[in-house]
């Protein structure tokens, strides 16, 4: 047992309040040495070299107890007087632990401030593959170094995706290893008491425990880590595992509860995504529903013009020319209506469908149908031989230049107007 000294010295040097986490640990292991010294023993608690926040909480902690009972000891009747240098290193110790505290408040806050950020930011995953992906690189933000995403499928869970810092390869090899090693959740899992429990989980003696996942354990060597379900809509899909192996001290309970806060946005997000996909697929249903109902209506319309044009016109006529002089040259069997005229005359001007059914005020699938009924009566194969048939038909009409301008009204630009009175319409 060493000699009993005077703390004053370590009381002097240790007048400034810290202001960092390093700071702080550093002048914990001050202080804790500086209670040893006086109470002569060789170690209070042990102490790392770390900035390890939580351990110097509790080191500050194990020395305040160690003064108070000396000075409750010093109290007693018949012993000295406490010496005044006691209660100076007890003020210090309270007011460096009031500093850790106030770190370790902080250190709650920016996690708690990431676990937000990291929701908000999958928010821009659109499918909840993406969401798998993207959820373990959100780690940093919450103070975890490494996470693990798994899939729940049939009470047994397979690594998906993982995150390691800088260390591509080990979180491959998480994925790896998670996938070739799947895990049932069997009752002895503490993973299958969480997620029968819907809670989030810390367990601190990964190396020892008999039934977590020994591959997993093996591979990143953990001394601890937190755990947690995604829920979407009150169903267990998937597990987040993450761990912080740059700690000495590892994880701590307020780091399970970040993770299952993180957790629970991530079964909302994946929710919504589900949301939107159902939408997506009734909105697509819809729209072939709509597709089929005007294909339909179009079918309907054109066999109602047929029968309302059952005077049909010749097609010559029709498209303001005079018949051919030679007998046989466009010889017929059928007949256009007026609007198939119409849409021809449109055709030959160079119009889209969109673009006639505009001028028309039909649906472009109403186009359409006309165009096919006009290639069957022509005898064409495709829209450009029924325009060079058109032609044919004005350049072999005898009716001089006037004559076709009065029934067959061209535009500014030279094209032929779809305004033409059609023959036998008021």
């Amino acid at each position: 047992m060493t000699t009993r000294r005077p703390a004053t010295t370590a009381v002097t040097e240790l007048a400034e309040s810290p202001t960092t986490v390093s700071e702080c640990a550093e002048q914990a292991r001050e202080l804790i040495r500086a209670t040893a010294r006086f109470l002569g023993v060789e170690e209070i608690y042990p102490m790392s070299c770390d900035a390890d926040i939580h351990a110097a909480d509790a080191a500050l902690s194990t020395a305040r107890q160690a003064l108070t009972a000396h000075l409750e000891l010093a109290a007693l009747p018949g012993q000295r007087q406490p010496d005044p240098v006691v209660a100076a290193l007890m003020l210090r110790l309270q007011l460096t632990q009031l500093s850790v505290k106030d770190a370790i408040l902080a250190s709650h806050n920016d996690k708690l401030r990431g676990a937000r950020e990291a929701v908000n930011a999958l928010r821009s995953s659109v499918s909840a593959a993406a969401l798998a992906e993207r959820a373990p690189v959100e780690a940093p933000r919450m103070g975890f170094t490494r996470m693990l995403f798994s899939w729940i499928r049939h009470g047994i869970w397979f690594a998906c995706s993982a995150f390691a810092g800088a260390d591509e390869e080990l979180a491959q090899s998480m994925v790896a290893v998670g996938l070739a090693n799947p895990r049932r959740l069997s009752a002895l899992s503490p993973e299958s008491e969480m997620v029968r429990r819907g809670v989030p989980i810390l367990v601190r003696d990964a190396r020892s425990h008999p039934h977590v996942h020994p591959e997993l354990v093996s591979l990143t060597e953990t001394r601890s880590y937190v755990a947690a379900p995604v829920l979407s809509w009150g169903k267990p899909i998937a597990l987040v595992h993450a761990d912080r192996d740059t700690d000495e001290s590892g994880v701590q309970p307020f780091d399970r509860d970040v993770l299952g806060m993180f957790a629970e946005g991530l079964g909302v997000a994946f929710e919504r995504n589900l949301m939107v996909d159902r939408l997506q697929a009734m909105r697509q249903a819809a729209d072939e529903h709509l597709r089929s109902a005007n294909t339909i209506a179009d079918e309907f319309a054109l066999d109602v013009m047929d029968i309302a044009e059952s005077a049909a016109q010749p097609v010559e006529h029709l498209l303001g020319v005079e018949p051919a002089s030679t007998a046989g040259s466009y010889e017929r069997h059928d007949t256009l209506t007026a609007r198939e005229a119409e849409v021809l005359r449109g055709l030959a001007a160079g119009k889209t469908n969109a673009q006639i059914a505009l001028s028309l005020f039909v649906t472009e699938g109403t186009v359409k149908s006309h165009v096919k009924h006009i290639l069957r009566k022509l005898g064409a194969s495709n829209r450009t031989e029924a325009v060079a048939m058109y032609h044919r038909m004005r350049s072999s009409s005898p009716r001089d230049t006037t004559s076709f301008s009065r029934s067959s009204p061209r535009s500014s630009s030279g094209e032929i107007s779809t305004a033409l009175p059609m023959a036998g319409r008021p």
